[in-house]
């Protein structure tokens, strides 16, 4: 960020009650600013001058608290080296092995890493645990550790016929512990269960405030000058080349900022279940009569519970089913929201769209039951309130232009056919493709959309296009429906 004073144009607004400020450009609308301040880096690892073997670096602990184990390093033979564990021949009923990170007295800390897999085995689902303690003093036992590895983006487990060597990004925000902080990566493993994991590009920062905003950068170059389906192209190409997987866990700890209603990090804002004030429908109350709201973690749950009101889930608004549950989209978060359970569950694999004739009806008036006659599709749909039908359909049209090389071959799975039309630009059929941009159009993009588009940014390293230029869609589909 820009250093010391200087002058700011921006325009004022509010989110939640409070004041916002939005910059459309910083290089031009921040000025006489001082230069941006770099972070500092605490400690970086990469292994490379560290010797093949048993891991051993002044400073760190390497030790099996249980079985045999112990981290080692090796290098791929192509001049890199990463440290490993795996219990393969290990006669280990139980290996456990810590690689302990030297103590660091600060705050506002930030760790990546990168992590892959040398090789599966079937169902061995626990592998690596990332822990955190601020009282650790040479004894692992004896520290307090918390769990910090739902933030980490980390192989698929699990499945003998994974992709080997598949290296995954990690940032995990340790802003939260303070003081003496102290990291372990830990290995969990057996003579059976003994899937290799590997380490490499440790380091610990200061967290990075920096990457929020679209236009530093230059992120959106490649698209000017463009429009139709070529726009699309460019901006699939954006989107895609710093996308980041997050892991499903992951997404529980992403909702705490990305979905937060009240900015406390207390309540889930749910679009299935908020009732927005008419006379202020973009500021949340929680008031409004019927309402119920979720607390954040306490209320979260797997599966639909026992009617509305008892648990919040995660909803692929484009549904699993549609994209065979693969990789990255079943973990992308520009269309995975928190939702009410139940209600997740009665919509189901059904597309979004206006109902004529509803089924049910959930409590703030979200509607199940059949398309209108007008719309071109009378098949079942789900509807969503007025104040959220821009949110969808900004996803919609994110999912069609980040996976633009591979969209138009999903056709043919699940529901999916109801509303792709089997091609690779125009993505969808004609009536959703026609509200879809009339929910965008009618609904403006709001600040809930805003915020959660620099949370996921931060995250994910991508954002919602749709949401920084609501003109690309027009500029795209315009000419494609009638």
């Amino acid at each position: 960020m820009p250093s010391g004073k200087g002058t700011m144009y921006a325009i004022v607004g509010t989110f939640n009650g409070s004041p916002q400020l939005l910059i459309n450009n910083p290089k031009t609308d921040m000025v006489n600013f001082g230069e941006p301040v770099e972070g500092n880096v605490y400690l970086e690892e990469k292994f490379e001058e560290v010797t093949e073997g048993e891991l051993s670096i002044e400073g760190w602990t390497n030790s099996n608290e249980q079985g045999t184990v112990k981290w080692k390093v090796e290098g791929d033979g192509n001049g890199n080296k990463y440290a490993y564990a795996n219990a393969y021949q290990s006669n280990d009923a139980v290996s456990e092995a810590w690689m302990v990170l030297p103590t660091i007295n600060e705050s506002n800390l930030q760790l990546s890493f990168r992590a892959a897999a040398g090789f599966f085995v079937e169902d061995h689902l626990d592998v690596l645990r990332v822990k955190v303690s601020t009282n650790y003093n040479n004894s692992i036992s004896v520290a307090t550790w918390e769990d910090v590895t739902d933030q980490a983006n980390l192989p698929v487990f699990g499945n003998r016929d994974g992709d080997w060597w598949d290296w995954k990004e990690s940032k995990i925000d340790l802003s939260s512990f303070s003081g003496n902080v102290t990291i372990a990566f830990v290995y969990y493993g057996s003579n059976t269960n003994s899937t290799k994991v590997e380490i490499d590009n440790i380091v610990v920062t200061d967290v990075d405030d920096t990457t929020t905003d679209p236009d530093n950068g230059d992120y959106y170059d490649k698209a000017n000058g463009k429009e139709g389906f070529s726009l699309k192209t460019a901006l699939s190409e954006i989107i895609s080349a710093n996308h980041t997987d997050i892991s499903y866990g992951g997404l529980w700890t992403l909702y705490h900022t990305s979905d937060d209603k009240y900015q406390k990090s207390e309540t889930i804002w749910d679009m299935y279940s908020d009732i927005p004030d008419p006379e202020n429908p973009s500021v949340p109350d929680g008031a409004q009569p019927g309402e119920y709201e979720y607390t954040i973690t306490d209320d979260q749950c797997g599966n639909s519970g026992s009617g509305e009101g008892y648990c919040y889930n995660r909803e692929h608004v484009m549904p699993q089913s549609w994209f065979d549950k693969e990789y990255p989209m079943r973990t992308d978060a520009h269309h995975i929201v928190p939702t009410d359970a139940y209600v997740n569950t009665m919509r189901s694999n059904n597309p979004h769209g206006e109902v004529a004739t509803s089924t049910w009806t959930s409590k703030n008036g979200s509607k199940l039951g059949s398309g209108t006659s007008a719309s071109g599709y009378t098949g079942k749909v789900f509807e969503p309130i007025d104040e959220y039908k821009g949110d969808f359909a900004r996803m919609y049209l994110y999912m069609a232009t980040r996976y633009e090389d591979q969209i138009g071959s999903w056709v043919n799975n699940g529901q999916a056919g109801t509303v792709l039309d089997g091609s690779s630009d125009k993505v969808y059929k004609e009536w959703f493709l026609t509200l879809m941009l009339k929910w965008h159009n009618n609904d403006p993009v709001s600040f809930k959309e805003i915020d959660r588009n620099e949370q996921i940014f931060e995250r994910q390293g991508n954002r919602n296009p749709f949401i920084d230029h609501p003109e690309y869609a027009n500029m795209i589909w315009g000419n494609s429906v009638n």
